[in-house]
């Protein structure tokens, strides 16, 4: 089902709706801010965890060195890590504090209970390990339905897959 066709429910967010947001795409953003307007409104309880907000500061880190830097933002940490950090890092954490602060926005925790379960989804879904944790706090949490466009998700017979461009295969 397409990210835009959730009417209501409860649903875990993957990383890759929340970069979409902070880094739109024009195409995209109408299908995006309406997902999380009706996670604003409570017609949608949403839940992502402590491990999504790592890979989503991660990921908006490299992409904002590449605009600063116009360079690899890899060889650019390798040299300056501290600087790079220090230049691009806080305008990101302004941005993730806004984002967990959404009404209906569940932030979980990752816990040690977690590993057991993550190592199992490693070998029962062929997923690789943050994927796997990823599910393992859905398991924990008890949900089944996940926005994402990343596919490998599509492996878990028992997820339901919301995406925005990138549909499942049938």
């Amino acid at each position: 089902m397409r990210l835009d066709e959730i009417a209501r429910g409860k649903v875990y967010v993957d990383v890759n709706v929340f970069y979409m947001y902070l880094r739109p795409d024009p195409a995209y953003l109408p299908i995006i801010r309406g997902f999380l307007g009706r996670i604003v409104q409570g017609d949608i309880e949403a839940y992502t965890s402590i491990l999504t907000m790592d890979e989503l500061f991660y990921r908006l880190l490299l992409a904002r060195i590449k605009d600063v830097y116009q360079r690899d933002p890899l060889q650019v940490l390798r040299e300056d890590a501290s600087g790079a950090i220090a230049g691009c890092g806080s305008e990101i954490g302004v941005a993730l504090r806004r984002l967990v602060r959404l009404p209906h926005l569940h932030l979980a925790a990752v816990t040690e209970d977690d590993f057991p379960q993550m190592l199992g989804n490693i070998t029962a879904f062929g997923l690789l390990p943050r994927d796997a944790l990823h599910i393992a706090v859905m398991q924990r949490l008890g949900l089944n339905e996940i926005a994402t466009d990343d596919a490998d998700f599509d492996r878990v017979h028992w997820l339901q897959r919301h995406w925005v461009f990138n549909a499942p295969v049938p």
